[in-house]
């Protein structure tokens, strides 16, 4: 009797859990609306799940060895620490990209002659009686997508889903989406074209940079173009826990 109340205790906490999962008010994944407004565009995605520590993680390849084996050894171990949790974008059954996050800030880093030039900039778009030294922030500590799909949109898509997320079932305040990324033009230029600017160029000859992405111009402009209340968009698919 004990382990058949036992097994229910344990559905009904994982049914819980899965009610509880954030479903973003704007998340059909692909809703694109770029800082001139020029308007939104969608791209298929069948399902986010979220990394649990029994989930089964298909096979991967996005062509980056390091990337891949973060995925395949590291992501459970990150999750079980509480360093970041990942999320897989599935299609059907293949996996066609992977990200995961962890909280973040923001913080002044003078540039490569000692100024801070890049961080005053940030400084100007805070109001003077808000402004300190650091900022609260999400980062995106990897991003792979499978090689099939590189180059069809399927990486512009899962930033604008994070940063409708975070504007719109975020639990704390978050101003900033953070990223270090790859230090080669590829990946710069991914992220440049998504709006994320550098934060200082003291790191130029490092393997990484470390760049940014302001929320608060882009919530505002959702609200100026009419796409800020939740029912005016539909919701996309419900992200689940994933297990065996």
């Amino acid at each position: 009797m004990r382990r058949a109340s036992s097994e229910k205790s344990r559905r009904m906490s994982s049914e819980i859990t899965l009610h509880r999962m954030p479903e973003p008010k704007l998340c059909m994944i692909g809703l694109r609306l770029d800082c001139r407004g020029q308007g939104m565009s969608r791209l298929a995605l069948d399902k986010l799940v979220c990394l649990a520590a029994d989930s089964a993680i298909p096979s991967f390849d996005c062509g980056d060895p390091d990337l891949n084996e973060f995925l395949r050894d590291d992501a459970k171990k990150y999750l079980e620490q509480l360093f970041a949790v990942t999320y897989l974008v599935m299609a059907d059954v293949q996996l066609t990209a992977f990200f995961s996050l962890s909280n973040d800030k923001l913080t002044c880093v003078p540039d490569d002659d000692g100024s801070k030039k890049l961080w005053n900039r940030i400084q100007r778009r805070i109001p003077n009686e808000k402004r300190r030294q650091s900022y609260p922030a999400v980062k995106i500590g990897r991003l792979g997508v499978c090689s099939e799909m590189q180059g069809s949109g399927l990486g512009q898509e899962i930033l604008d889903w994070l940063k409708i997320l975070f504007l719109t079932e975020n639990r704390t305040g978050c101003r900033f989406i953070t990223v270090d990324a790859y230090n080669n033009e590829r990946t710069i230029a991914f992220y440049e074209q998504n709006e994320f600017r550098f934060l200082t160029s003291s790191d130029e000859d490092e393997d990484t940079r470390q760049m940014y992405f302001d929320l608060k111009p882009f919530a505002d402009l959702m609200q100026q173009t009419g796409q800020g209340a939740a029912g005016e968009i539909k919701t996309g698919d419900r992200i689940s826990r994933g297990h065996n």
